[in-house]
């Protein structure tokens, strides 16, 4: 298919129904790097390339056809040379598993591991003029949904991924780990840069490299995407480790953290206000939500008159893919919805019984509690 072919796309709404919640440029401020998406491309410009009609053809049919979308988080920060080492010693489980280095060296011994974790803090302490408490380095995890990838592949990406973002700037350590339900690798990277800047990313940033990642998987065969929750129709923020981690910390310790609770209270008390008032942010995910399925409808519109058996098939594929995304709502309104049902169903079950009719009351759980979205 040539490139003609895909001029029917709305480019615009397209791009910017895929646009990451936060963005901007590559920029140097106080001595710290942010990497920031929308930052250098490839080819060392300054702005990103933007998608030809081709790219972004094929960027439709991954979001749609529901290709896996990759998982890049910061994992953790070490502090001293001491606590890296340790770090090393885990994500080599203690010299049994190889870990490359950003020279291309491969490391099982302990010792050498501590001599690198004493090199890279050295560095950090002769740039730390002012002595503050800062990191030595930082650690992520990346990996692809169970199933999907074969652990040497993706290896073998992240190494790629490294070279491309971080190679002539911050050290780091590559290990893969396959002794979990799925394949992931460690990467741990220096953040005091050879060149004075500090490794200091953002939540752009981790958009970035989601991207970079997901490149590095499709050139290697594995159809494998990167795009923000909202532009797959989430709305709900999924429950973050932290928060499941305090929870657990808070219940160990006698106290109760029920984070459900809070979205039923929070929903009660919506639901039987007298005047609810829906949050700011709540309104502005809703008309986001109407931008984004806006623009799926009139890609899906645009290619269904085409006449092209391919294109119809992508703009069902579309429709698909619409008529599946999540309400727009957040956990709070949700339930609440399903409270304000279930409140006139039981004031019509009310007003039936005074009037003499035989009714059967159904079982109404109140407490009733959806799962948590932990889909990332």
């Amino acid at each position: 298919m040539n490139e003609d072919d895909d001029g029917v796309l709305p480019l615009p709404s397209l791009m910017e129904a895929w646009r990451p919640p936060t963005g901007g440029k590559r920029s140097l401020r106080g001595g710290t790097l942010r990497i920031r998406s929308g930052g250098k491309g490839r080819d060392g410009s300054n702005a990103a390339p933007a998608l030809s009609a081709a790219q972004a053809r094929a960027k439709l049919e991954r979001i749609v056809r529901k290709a896996p979308e990759v998982m890049v988080k910061i994992s953790g920060k070490q502090r001293g040379a001491r606590h890296l080492a340790e770090h090393f010693g885990y994500i080599s489980r203690h010299g049994k598993l190889e870990i490359r280095s950003s020279e291309g060296e491969i490391i099982t011994d302990e010792k050498r591991l501590k001599a690198i974790a004493a090199d890279w803090d050295m560095l950090d302490q002769a740039m730390n003029a002012h002595g503050k408490d800062r990191p030595t380095s930082m650690s992520m995890v990346l990996s692809m949904p169970g199933g999907t990838t074969d652990a040497a592949t993706i290896h073998d990406a992240v190494q790629a991924f490294a070279r491309v973002e971080f190679e002539g700037q911050f050290s780091y350590m590559v290990a893969l780990h396959t002794d979990t339900a799925h394949p992931h690798v460690h990467l741990t990277v220096a953040t005091q840069g050879v060149d004075g800047t500090r490794f200091n990313p953002r939540k752009a940033d981790l958009h970035h490299w989601r991207e970079s990642f997901a490149h590095e998987l499709r050139q290697r065969g594995i159809a494998a995407e990167a795009t923000p929750r909202r532009a797959r129709g989430h709305v709900q923020k999924r429950v973050r480790s932290p928060a499941h981690h305090l929870e657990a910390r808070t219940a160990g310790q006698g106290r109760e953290l029920d984070l459900n609770r809070l979205i039923e209270e929070r929903a009660q008390a919506f639901a039987r206000s007298q005047n609810p008032e829906r949050r700011v942010e709540d309104v502005l995910a809703l008309g986001r939500q109407k931008q984004i399925r806006g623009a799926y409808a009139d890609a899906a519109a645009a290619l269904a008159t085409t006449g092209k058996d391919e294109d119809r098939a992508l703009a069902e594929d579309i429709e698909g893919f619409v008529a599946d995304m999540p309400a727009a709502v957040s956990r709070r309104l949700e339930r609440a919805r399903e409270i304000m049902i279930d409140d006139r169903k039981a004031a019509d079950l009310r007003s039936r019984e005074k009037k003499g009719e035989a009714v059967q009351r159904p079982d109404i759980d109140r407490r009733a509690r959806k799962p948590r979205d932990r889909e990332r």
